[in-house]
């Protein structure tokens, strides 16, 4: 609604809705942008992210998961399909010899697309790095940009961009190198969009163009984020017209129908992707399950290993909810929010970013109030996650908007105007204890460069934070494989294929890869490859008529994690050659062993 200028204040001493002149920020606002983001970039790289800063060129998030290779492979595949005329929606590079269809898998276009000429002068490892490190100072900048569009004041706005940038849920997404939820700057840059727009310093057909591009990127970004926008802004526009009187509800209707014609435009822009996609709706796409709707005790209770070091807290809290901090807001936060309410529900904006947070929260829930560990019982709305398009979306994700509407709060309470310092102390007070809390228990990007999950195999050989093989990096791929080959990666590095392939430029082909747990599998490999870690004779013969089947060139062995797959090959009658920290069992050589090795099945044992 209309911005708050904290000067001016009515009789009774409440700050008043009052109109921002049509004139644009003066010059100071624009080093005041820029100083925000040096801070939250300098605060975040400082604070959570050194060891990936130090060193951008090596792969070091998560290594012994899927995600954060599956989304360096996407940055390096929507450049490479665009530029070689390819169907960016369907691959045959991975899951070879048939391929996969991407168009139900968060591939990210449109941050691949930003980042190509990063990818293309320094690899696709640099360029996720990179993604990791920009995207919560980003997040935050955004968010100050709205805060200070509402509050016009620079602190207040520095602290409200923090919360929003930094939340739980974008450090721990940053930390599983998933940049689909943490690229998530448009949100906030709409509510500033929207900002100005009430206050006349934006026309309409300029509202229209520029929310329809954030709203495009918005999709190409990540498209269940893009439904869960679309059921906030049209939440956020009725409850707007509920809370603005009959003064102001002409203008919201006039904001509804260009927020429309821009909704209509974005639409427009992702119609091929759309049409694609529902054309090849995936059967398998499983439906979202009770873990992921948001745990109301999660909001105030993270499960921790901190908890301000109380002890007894901490025991509670990890026994009472899914193992979870991204949902969590802490109470200081909830109690800024409840205090702006009491103190100036009178105020529309007030009004509506509290109404506005409950039907957030309530969304999130999903189908079913979720306490602890029980559901107890189903909400009215619960049928929306059986649709086709939200049956596997995750309702806690909306928990992101929450935090926006929350950095808002924070803003307005912290631009109150002072009633003699003993007040500006309570309130500042307060604020600073909601960020504190808030970022308690945050994790940093050392928690997160171990290559090896708990309760794997070590590596044999353990290479300096998780560098890529020479057999890579020397180019020495060339020497062994040809272009278009198709191999299989075995390593407990998760989804190593598609990592490697990429680093490659696409030089081979893999069978197998990881795309997203409903189509693929979670270790990445073929199934009939899969097995041979516990081979028997049916087995083995499956993995030869597999191999080609699918006219599987090679069956490469990451040396670092060799065991228990060198004995494996070893024992079917494969030999490899080992270079560059890879050991390469060339199928076709092998081929009369493999023969001879099963006639002789009946008389060995696997």
């Amino acid at each position: 609604m209309d911005a708050i200028d904290s000067g001016t204040r009515a009789a009774g001493g409440e700050p008043q809705v009052a109109t921002a002149p049509a004139t644009p920020l003066r010059a100071g606002g624009a080093l005041q942008g820029l100083l925000a983001f040096g801070v939250y970039a300098a605060v975040f790289v400082i604070g959570f992210g050194l060891p990936l800063a130090g060193h951008l060129g090596v792969p070091q998030v998560r290594e012994y998961w899927t995600d954060p290779n599956f989304y360096t492979w996407s940055m390096g595949w929507w450049p490479y399909a665009v530029s070689h005329g390819l169907n960016p929606l369907y691959s045959t590079q991975v899951g070879a010899p048939a391929g996969y269809n991407l168009a139900w898998a968060t591939t990210t276009p449109s941050v691949g697309v930003l980042m190509w000429p990063v990818t293309a002068a320094f690899g696709v490892v640099v360029s996720f790095n990179m993604v990791l490190l920009l995207a919560p100072p980003l997040a935050a900048w955004a968010a100050f940009l709205a805060a200070r569009r509402l509050t016009r004041r620079f602190w207040a706005s520095l602290l409200a961009g923090a919360v929003y940038g930094f939340t739980p849920f974008e450090l721990v997404h940053s930390l599983q190198g998933q940049p689909n939820l943490t690229v998530i700057a448009v949100f906030p840059l709409l509510v500033y969009l929207v900002l100005r727009w009430w206050d006349r310093a934006l026309g309409g057909t300029w509202l229209v163009v520029t929310m329809a591009a954030l709203m495009a990127v918005e999709f190409y970004t990540f498209d269940e984020a893009f439904v869960d926008m679309t059921v906030v802004l049209a939440g956020g526009l009725v409850l707007g017209g509920a809370v603005a009187g009959r003064a102001d509800r002409t203008r919201v209707l006039r904001l509804a129908g260009l927020t429309a014609i821009a909704y209509a435009a974005a639409l427009a822009a992702a119609s091929p992707y759309l049409m694609y996609a529902l054309r090849h709706y995936p059967a398998s796409l499983t439906r979202q399950q009770p873990i992921f709707s948001l745990s109301l005790v999660r909001l105030i209770l993270p499960w921790s290993d901190k908890l301000f070091g109380l002890t007894s807290l901490i025991g509670y809290s990890n026994h009472i909810g899914r193992y979870s901090i991204d949902d969590y807001v802490g109470l200081p936060l909830l109690a800024v929010l409840l205090a702006t309410a009491v103190l100036t529900w009178s105020n529309k904006v007030t009004r509506l970013i509290v109404l506005a947070f409950v039907f957030v929260i309530a969304l999130a829930c999903g189908p079913d109030v979720v306490v602890g560990h029980q559901n107890l019982f189903p909400l009215p709305w619960g049928g929306l996650w059986r649709l086709p398009l939200a049956r596997s979306a995750e309702p806690s994700r909306l928990i992101i908007f929450a935090y926006l509407l929350l950095a808002l709060a924070l803003a307005l309470w912290l631009s109150r105007p002072a009633r003699g310092r003993p007040a500006t102390v309570a309130r500042w007070g307060l604020g600073l204890l909601a960020v504190a809390a808030l970022f308690a228990d945050l994790p940093t990007f050392a928690q997160a460069t171990s290559p090896v999950q708990p309760g794997y195999p070590q590596p044999a050989a353990m290479r300096p934070v998780n560098q890529l093989p020479p057999f890579l990096t020397h180019g020495l791929y060339r020497r062994y494989l040809h272009r278009g080959e198709t191999v299989v990666f075995v390593t407990h590095r998760g989804n190593a294929g598609m990592l490697f392939q990429a680093d490659t430029g696409f030089y081979f082909r893999i069978a197998g890869g990881f795309i997203n747990s409903s189509l693929t599998r979670q270790d990445a490999l073929p199934i009939q490859v899969a097995r041979l870690s516990h081979a028997n004779p049916a087995r083995v013969r499956g993995f030869q008529d597999y191999v080609r089947q699918a006219g599987i060139g090679a069956v490469i062995v990451e040396q670092a994690w060799a065991e228990p797959w060198m004995n494996v090959f070893a024992r079917i009658g494969l030999h490899g050659t080992s270079v560059g920290g890879m050991t390469i069992y060339t199928t076709g050589a092998d081929e009369a062993r493999f023969t001879r090795r099963v006639v002789m099945e009946n008389t060995h044992s696997y």
